[in-house]
């Protein structure tokens, strides 16, 4: 059955289940970065690639496949990745993360240049992930609203904001804080409608109003 490759983790699977949270909501700042620049491939029933971190194991190597998922055993050195800074920290995982993908593309046969490209946005990004989530045109087309993420390994934050036509920032507001943990984040996040030519209403999933901004003062400047 085809299916698109789009979702990437590592797991550090013999942690105790504590320091395995912290680990896995460290690394998926590092791995959604990737996804969001990775251009889906075609595959023969795989979605998703789970990498398996861990010491010395007769498994290292070898995949296992189950409910389309890819399980991938890499060795990986706890210990050195826990003296490192934050950014070497975050290139560390990268790198463990594009390595196990490129054996695995030699071993299912699939095109390297996807995750090339990924790997190259997510470094010259410098590891920020900040991103448009949803972005709604005014009425006159004259300006236009967008709800922005940033995702590290601390917290996600979403702001709304407000620009012109040239890029200009108009309005750029902080709306809430998360836990970096994309189950508790994403159901958070909620939708933004213009209400007349130079209002923006920010509302919940089920359309409950949670700010409105006003930037008629900035626009009659």
């Amino acid at each position: 059955m085809d299916m698109k490759l789009t979702e990437f983790s590592l797991w550090a699977f013999k942690l105790e289940l504590s320091l395995a949270r912290k680990f896995t909501l460290f690394s998926r700042c590092v791995c959604a970065h990737f996804e969001r620049h990775f251009d889906p491939i075609e595959t023969d029933g795989v979605y998703r690639v789970v990498v398996k971190l861990c010491g010395p194991d007769e498994r290292v190597g070898t995949t296992e496949l189950s409910s389309s998922v890819i399980k991938y055993y890499k060795t990986f050195d706890f210990d050195y990745f826990e003296g490192l800074n934050i950014i070497a920290k975050k290139r560390f995982l990268l790198d463990a993360l594009y390595s196990s993908l490129i054996s695995l593309c030699d071993m299912e046969g699939w095109p390297k240049s996807p995750f090339h490209e990924a790997y190259e946005m997510v470094v010259r990004e410098n590891f920020v992930n900040l991103y448009t989530i949803k972005r709604k045109l005014s009425r006159n087309k004259s300006m236009s609203a967008e709800l922005v993420g940033s995702h590290d390994e601390e917290a996600f934050n979403c702001f709304i904001v407000i620009k012109d036509n040239d890029g200009k920032e108009l309005l750029n507001e902080h709306l809430f804080s998360e836990e970096p943990d994309e189950f508790l984040f994403n159901a958070r996040i909620g939708d933004i409608r213009w209400v007349d030519k130079t209002t923006v209403r920010y509302q919940s999933k089920d359309k409950q109003e949670l700010g409105l901004f006003d930037i008629g003062d900035v626009t009659s400047d």
